[in-house]
C-alpha cells in the first residue's frame, strides 16, 4: 500500500513538472526557423536574410514644382523581400535611397520614410511582366516648396 501511494505521488509529481515545462524553440518572428508554438527561446534561431527579388532599371519622370520644367532620369533599383514581415519588401534606389513597403496582390505601398530634409511616401503596381510602376511623393520638410515633389518611376527587371 505504501509503495502504491508513493508511486501515485511520484507519477503526479512528474506530470506536474511536465505540464509546467514551456515549449522551447525559436521565438524570433523574423528568423528563418521561427516556431509559432514556442513559448521560450532555446537559442537556435537562424537570422533571416533579405532575399533578392530582382534588379531593375528605372526611368524617373517629374515636373519640378518650382520651375514647372519637365525632367527625366534613369537609374538602378534593387528589390528584396524584407525579413521583417510577410509581404514586406525593400527598395534600394542607386544604392543611395533605401525605402521599405508592403505588397498586397499587385499593389505596392511605400511606408512613410522621413529623413532630415525629406519625407517619402508612395504607391505603385507590380505588373505580371516583371515591371513595377511606382509613384513616389517627396516632400521637403522645410516647407519651402509650394507642393510636394512627385516622381513617377517605371521599372523593368534586368535579366
Amino acid at each position: 500500500m505504501k509503495h502504491i501511494l508513493l508511486s501515485v505521488l511520484l507519477i503526479g509529481f512528474v506530470g506536474v513538472l511536465n505540464s509546467c515545462t514551456p515549449n522551447r524553440g525559436c521565438t524570433e518572428a523574423t528568423a528563418d526557423n521561427f516556431d509559432v508554438n514556442a513559448e521560450e527561446d532555446d537559442g537556435t534561431c537562424i537570422p533571416s536574410r533579405d532575399k533578392l527579388i530582382g534588379n531593375f532599371t528605372y526611368s524617373k519622370f517629374w515636373i519640378d514644382v518650382v520651375s514647372a520644367s519637365e525632367f527625366s532620369d534613369i537609374g538602378t533599383l534593387q528589390i528584396t523581400e524584407a525579413n521583417t514581415a510577410n509581404n514586406a519588401y525593400n527598395l534600394n534606389f542607386d544604392g543611395n535611397l533605401f525605402l521599405q513597403g508592403t505588397v498586397s496582390q499587385n499593389n505596392l505601398l511605400l511606408e512613410n520614410h522621413v529623413e532630415l530634409t525629406y519625407s517619402y511616401s508612395g504607391n505603385g503596381t507590380w505588373l505580371p511582366t516583371d515591371t513595377v510602376d511606382a509613384i513616389l511623393n517627396v516632400t521637403y520638410l522645410s516647407q519651402l516648396l509650394p507642393a510636394p515633389q512627385v516622381y513617377t518611376y517605371y521599372c523593368s527587371k534586368v535579366e
